[in-house]
């Protein structure tokens, strides 16, 4: 099998991880607060990651902490209001409204990058909307909630991240950036728990195990995974891949929790999901669905 191959079966099982991320932060939280799993979640992830590449910690300078700065605050503001949200929105809406960053980042390097905006970006965007819309439309009236709200400003966050991970990656080593902002992300978290919450003393046993799944195979292995993968494929592929995290995690969210999207709610899942791919895949890809003489191309 192609290094290639297995890079994107890794990855997709990274996509699985990530999705089933959604319902088991449920789980946490039924005895650990917010600000305490983001804490201790990225203390174990940095922890970890730490001890593995421990040599590269004596290259720290100066010329690099204010950029791993910025990310961890990025970062800590996407995991703020995923974790809060997740309280009130369900996880498998969480998915598809996390998604969403995909289809902003494009949006966001326009005004930031001066890159252009392609045509395909915006009908992806409407379609998004769309989706959206009906996902949020229940028993004719819009059950759009605080939940929901938080989960898209923890996608623009996300998306921010992002932009500014590829524009600092290219004058920084990478896994030394994103361990120090892991790192970072594991302080800014202990702090605002201490500050803002009470340790929670009786953890049961489901949300301490949901608490090592985020934080050794959501952040450390995922992290790992995403910068050893881009040896032997693209960072368009690995997006595409990635398209099928709210799938994913609409799936597991049945499985675990029992939640239920409905048919109006798997048909705007579709929508922006197809929205996702169409962000990422270049439009003569979907022609060449109908013409088995055309090639497939990516962007």
């Amino acid at each position: 099998m192609k290094k290639s191959y297995k890079a994107d079966l890794v990855l997709l099982l990274v996509t699985v991880i990530w999705g089933a991320g959604f319902p088991v932060t449920k789980f946490a939280l039924q005895t650990i607060t917010p600000m305490y799993i983001i804490a201790l979640r990225f203390i174990i992830a940095g922890s970890l990651l730490s001890a593995i590449f421990y040599k590269k910690l004596k290259y720290i300078s100066k010329s690099i902490m204010k950029p791993a700065l910025v990310l961890a605050l990025l970062q800590f503001a996407t995991y703020i209001f995923q974790t809060i949200g997740m309280q009130y929105t369900t996880a498998s809406k969480a998915g598809f409204f996390i998604g969403l960053a995909v289809i902003l980042v494009p949006f966001y390097s326009y005004f930031y990058l001066k890159t252009n905006i392609q045509t395909k970006i915006v009908i992806s965007t409407f379609l998004a909307a769309l989706g959206l819309f009906i996902l949020s439309f229940d028993g004719g009236r819009l059950s759009f909630n605080i939940g929901d709200f938080l989960m898209v400003l923890s996608a623009n966050c996300c998306a921010w991240h992002l932009i500014l991970s590829s524009v600092y990656i290219k004058k920084h080593d990478a896994i030394l950036l994103s361990l120090l902002h892991m790192i970072f992300v594991a302080g800014f978290g202990t702090i605002a728990a201490v500050s803002l919450e009470t340790f929670p003393r009786n953890i049961s046993l489901i949300s301490f195990g949901s608490l090592l799944f985020m934080g050794v195979l959501c952040t450390a292995f995922g992290f790992l995974v995403q910068i050893v993968a881009l040896k032997y494929t693209t960072a368009t592929h690995e997006a595409i891949i990635f398209t099928m995290e709210p799938v994913f995690g609409a799936i597991t969210s049945r499985i675990l929790l029992n939640e239920q999207l409905g048919v109006k709610g798997v048909f705007g899942g579709v929508l922006i999901i197809f929205a996702m791919l169409l962000s990422e895949l270049n439009i003569t890809f979907f022609k060449s669905l109908f013409n088995p003489n055309s090639k497939e191309s990516l962007n």
